[in-house]
């Protein structure tokens, strides 16, 4: 017989209801207050804590979207789409919608991150594909984000509470590397070991990259794992300096990690019975939260500080499938599930009682 599955108290599953009969929901964000933003078929949508739908307004000239990114004091950043190209914007907290304005030349963007402060992150699109990486402060106003010399692309991939920015450029050589960009928008590139691009970066200044976080001052922490695993790709980082990312073990299967702030590794084994696991976000206590994966199933899964995985449940007409983000305080994860009567991928939320 298979190990029995140890049962995780406190979390009830509730489906994030649609716009609209029939449709799918997808969530991307969710606050400490329980606000969860993202879309409803391609509306984009706030739930709150009751798991009501609000529709969010779109601007002229435009047919849908979605929200990305909600802060404490409920500012929501997102994208709407006007014909084949994307617009950045931002929702105040009473509902109102803002254009973010783009560099002259620029014909799409994408707003993606929302501090506390209420800056935005997002990137720019010219013609030929080319992204350069922006950020815009709380009043709208564009701050410029410096390139390297010689090619001048860039992406921005997360900023902090100081308005600090970490990402990648592409060099002289058009080799793309990992930087960060001060509040100022000062481009620097990261020291040794390089890698491609940062993923993170925290109010202290650590910066998360594969297998290695940077310090501000100047140290780093390598990430490794083995023998148990080979380390792979990292996904964030907390304001303590806790990683989590996911790795391969020796046969080859996938199996997510939880790093120290001192490197040291503990794995984020799977569920019993089933042989892979994948991680996506980390809440400031140490719970992880993500998948855990059969041969024929995939089901969601929280690691509590212990890093003991438990599945967490259903709601009612919905198989959960995944868990994708946990607020930092812990009592609200995110994920999606299907809808068989519908035929449709389901948000759902779980509420720690």
């Amino acid at each position: 017989m298979p190990d029995p599955i140890p049962q995780r108290p406190g979390f009830t599953a509730v489906g994030l209801r649609p716009l609209s009969d029939g449709e799918s929901t997808g969530a991307y964000c969710v606050n400490d207050a329980g606000v969860i933003v993202g879309e409803s078929g391609s509306r984009p949508v706030r739930w709150d804590r009751d798991e009501d739908p609000t529709p969010l307004p779109i601007l002229d000239g435009c047919s849908g979207g979605r929200a990305v990114s909600v802060n404490a004091a409920g500012v929501i950043a997102g994208s709407l789409l006007a014909g084949e190209q994307l617009r950045p914007v931002c929702w105040r907290p009473d509902g109102r919608v803002r254009a973010l304005e783009l560099p002259d030349g620029a014909v799409s963007g994408t707003a993606c991150r929302v501090n506390a402060r209420g800056s935005i992150l997002g990137n720019a699109m010219w013609p030929g594909y080319r992204w350069r990486a922006l950020r815009w402060e709380p009043g709208g106003e564009a701050v410029e984000l410096a390139s390297l010399p010689g090619d001048g692309e860039t992406q921005g991939e997360d900023l902090n509470g100081l308005d600090e920015v970490v990402g990648s450029a592409r060099n002289s050589s058009g080799v793309r590397t990992a930087v960060r960009w001060s509040s100022s928008g000062k481009i620097s590139t990261l020291p040794p070991p390089r890698r491609a691009t940062a993923c993170g970066i925290t109010d202290s200044g650590a910066i998360l990259g594969d297998g290695v976080v940077w310090n501000r001052d100047g140290g780093t922490v390598l990430l490794t794992g083995e023998p148990e695993f080979s380390a792979g790709q990292v996904v964030r980082i907390t304001g303590g300096g806790v990683a989590i990312g996911w790795g391969l073990t020796p046969d080859r299967r996938g199996i997510g990690a939880r790093w120290d702030r001192d490197g040291r590794p503990t794995v984020l084994r799977p569920l019993p019975s089933d042989v892979a696991s994948t991680c996506f976000d980390i809440d400031e206590a140490g719970t992880v939260v993500g998948e855990s994966e059969s041969p024929e199933t995939a089901r969601p899964v929280c690691w509590d500080a212990d890093t003991t995985p438990f599945p967490l449940p259903s709601p009612r007409g919905i198989t959960a499938v995944m868990a994708q983000h946990i607020n930092a305080s812990g009592t609200v994860i995110i994920g999606y599930g299907f809808a068989a009567d519908s035929s449709a991928y389901r948000g759902i939320a779980w509420h720690r009682s």
